[in-house]
């Protein structure tokens, strides 16, 4: 019985992973279509691009059962997401054009003073409340995000499991398509056109079955 409730886990990851997959070019092309025509839009478009790639890349580690590099990188694809959004939506005039001014010096040093995830989150949720509150609840595992990109405890208990938690890297897949749709969406947002909101909205209704379970009805 043990046995075969392990066989199931493993299916319904696999199942999953084929799911994501699909997602994931959908999720692609659409991004293909947004073309940013302003200094904010395109900032946010490069962020959402780096998002994207570590969305892809996490999904394509899983599969050939890499999850300890593909947990890893939950923490930069969430970044990568909330500051995309951030920017699109929150970023102040200011910031964008120190971010945008080119800084002298023979090492690099970031031209604009970085803004704290989590105040760009509270930014986010008095702007649009329902995708802050999203993120705000996704940062709560920022401590194990953390523990794995630094090497601490989580990195080390599982590199000891001969198998981790399949469950577990459900939980991770499904958050990583979460952070997609939500890509996707700041890339409309980014590009300005209208023409895209049908595609938008067909990308979530037709990949809701990938979404976390408990918010496969996601408002955009």
């Amino acid at each position: 019985m043990h046995e075969q409730a392990e066989y199931d886990d493993a299916d319904r990851l696999a199942d999953l992973l084929e799911a994501s997959e699909a997602f994931d070019e959908d999720v692609g092309k659409l991004l293909a279509k947004c073309e940013a025509r302003t200094k904010r839009g395109l900032i946010a478009s490069a962020l959402c691009s780096a998002a994207f790639e570590h969305g892809f890349s996490q999904r394509v580690l899983l599969e050939i059962g890499l999850s300890g590099t593909a947990l890893s990188l939950c923490r930069l694809h969430f970044e990568a997401v909330v500051r995309a959004t951030w920017t699109a939506e929150c970023a102040y005039d200011e910031w964008l054009e120190k971010f945008t001014t080119p800084v002298e010096g023979p090492e690099h040093v970031e031209p604009a003073n970085p803004v704290s995830i989590s105040k760009m989150i509270k930014h986010i949720t008095s702007t649009v409340k329902h995708v802050g509150e999203e993120y705000a609840l996704l940062n709560t595992t920022i401590p194990a995000m953390h523990s794995f990109v630094h090497s601490g405890a989580q990195a080390v208990v599982h590199a000891l499991m001969p198998v981790y938690p399949i469950y577990t890297l459900m939980g991770a897949l499904w958050n990583r398509n979460l952070l997609h749709l939500y890509t996707a969406n700041t890339a409309v947002v980014a590009a300005g056109d209208g023409l895209l909101l049908p595609r938008m909205r067909l990308l979530r209704e037709k990949h809701a079955g990938c979404m976390p379970p408990t918010r496969k009805e996601m408002a955009v």
